[in-house]
């Protein structure tokens, strides 16, 4: 039962993180992508987010959030460029 709690803390806070952050309208470039998993060695979601504006800037961040049976983290990936 406590992975269940856990894979339900995951996704209580990726959905807080997705649905807090406001949308902007503008003309820029913009991906974004959610994907979840769970399964018996713990649960996790990645979101990844990609932006080329109009300046010329390029970003690109990609975070993981995972809860197993050893514990919790985190893992991120931010790269940009102008």
């Amino acid at each position: 039962m406590v992975l269940s709690y856990r894979a339900l803390a995951v996704t209580v806070l990726a959905l807080g993180l997705t649905l807090g952050a406001p949308a902007v309208a503008s003309a820029d470039a913009r991906f974004q992508s959610l994907d979840h998993f769970s399964g018996p060695e713990g649960a996790g979601i990645t979101m990844i987010r990609s932006v080329a504006a109009d300046d010329g800037t390029v970003v690109y961040e990609m975070v993981t959030y995972f809860a197993g049976p050893h514990g919790a983290g985190m893992s991120r990936t931010f790269s940009s460029a102008n």
